[in-house]
């Protein structure tokens, strides 16, 4: 390979000098052609430049600002007795070249400018990579936008909580059901979440729920426990002896926004504090049974809902997916300072990986409730 080399000096006598002494420590080694600068243009340089170091600073600085250093080295031509430049410490240049010339150090500035113009076209391909990933990001923030904009609004709109959910129906027998209701003067805001193990079960849950709410009084619907038991009491009527249900629900009060709730089974509530971690809400028992009747002393449970808290309810069909309940935290904490739209498409995508085929169905049905405080809340009284 033939290599272009430019010889810099004050004049073309120098320049001429140079010429012959880097030719002739090239000859037989490399083939290369040299030229000086002053009998070309500046935009016909060759790869390799070589500067007479002896030139004083203005000239120096004359003839580097000629260069166009894109996929070009430079170099001083120095004495071995001169003292390093100052335009080696700048980065004015690549290196410098001793003079008596030796060929092999001649033979290193080409590897030199084989490494200069190799890591050119790194930077290069590094910001064309860079551009190509912005211009990826930006799809995939739009295809974010317009997926999120797409998404089931699946309850109406509780003044005081944004509310996102997601549901993937199973293959197994039985079902969620999930549901979200406020009382007729907005005092009061209930929340349910229920897992049937079979779809006997699943129906009669959904009656059960509304003849309940036909015979609760005002009062009874404040408080999370009575409703409960008169679940518990109508479905025993009907309750299988395989039968198993996992109920959680909860009322919401807006004179405090503190969340009253039982949960029992398989089902998990998580909450975060404002700029805090999740952690598991506490269960009420286990899921109820033919065998386990009305359990007389299963106690209601509190949480206070601060602004910008984030409560999370997910059926046990997601839990199992995820790993259990502590992993499940794990992921929630990963996603607290995300959207709700973020969190319960990681919690669907952890699903859906483990499919074969796209069109196949998870084990059992996968229900994902998340509710984020607002952060200006009205609360209707003083908390006494």
């Amino acid at each position: 390979m033939r290599f272009s080399v430019t010889v810099m000096g004050e004049d073309r006598a120098v320049e001429q000098i140079w010429a012959n002494r880097i030719s002739a420590a090239a000859r037989g080694l490399i083939e290369i052609n040299v030229l000086g600068a002053q009998d070309i243009e500046p935009e016909k340089f060759g790869q390799l430049i070589f500067i007479d170091g002896k030139a004083d600073s203005t000239a120096l600085s004359s003839m580097l600002g000629k260069i166009d250093r894109r996929g070009r080295a430079v170099f001083l031509i120095l004495d071995e007795k001169m003292s390093l430049p100052e335009a080696l410490n700048q980065g004015k240049v690549d290196d410098v070249l001793v003079w008596p010339f030796r060929p092999m150090e001649l033979l290193g500035k080409i590897y030199r400018l084989q490494q200069i113009t190799m890591w050119e076209e790194v930077n290069k391909l590094n910001a064309s990579f860079a551009g190509l990933l912005g211009k990826l990001q930006e799809d995939v923030l739009l295809a974010e936008r317009m997926q999120k904009g797409k998404l089931p609004v699946r309850f109406p709109e509780i003044k005081g909580f944004k509310v996102l959910s997601r549901y993937l129906a199973g293959m197994r027998s039985g079902g969620d059901h999930a549901d979200l209701a406020e009382s007729q003067d907005k005092g009061l805001i209930s929340m349910v979440l229920s897992d049937s193990s079979s779809y006997g079960l699943s129906s009669n849950v959904l009656s059960v729920l509304m003849r309940v709410a036909m015979k609760l009084s005002a009062d009874e619907t404040r408080s999370s426990i009575e409703t409960v038991k008169k679940i518990q009491e109508e479905l025993l009527i009907t309750l299988g002896e395989k039968d198993r249900l996992s109920l959680f629900y909860g009322v919401v009060s807006r004179k405090d926004y503190k969340l009253r709730y039982i949960n029992l089974g398989a089902s998990c509530a998580y909450y975060a504090d404002p700029k805090g971690h999740f952690e598991i809400l506490p269960s009420s028992g286990p899921a109820i049974t033919r065998s386990s009747g009305i359990v007389s002393d299963t106690v209601q449970q509190e949480r206070v809902l601060d602004p910008e808290g984030r409560l999370v309810l997910l059926s046990d069909g997601f839990i199992e997916v995820i790993g259990g309940s502590e992993a499940t935290g794990a992921l929630l904490n990963n996603y607290r300072e995300r959207e709700p739209a973020d969190l319960l498409n990681e919690l669907v995508f952890k699903v859906k990986e483990k499919f074969q085929d796209p069109d196949d169905m998870p084990a059992q049905d996968c229900t994902g409730i998340v509710f984020d405080v607002e952060a200006r809340l009205i609360r209707l009284a003083p908390v006494n």
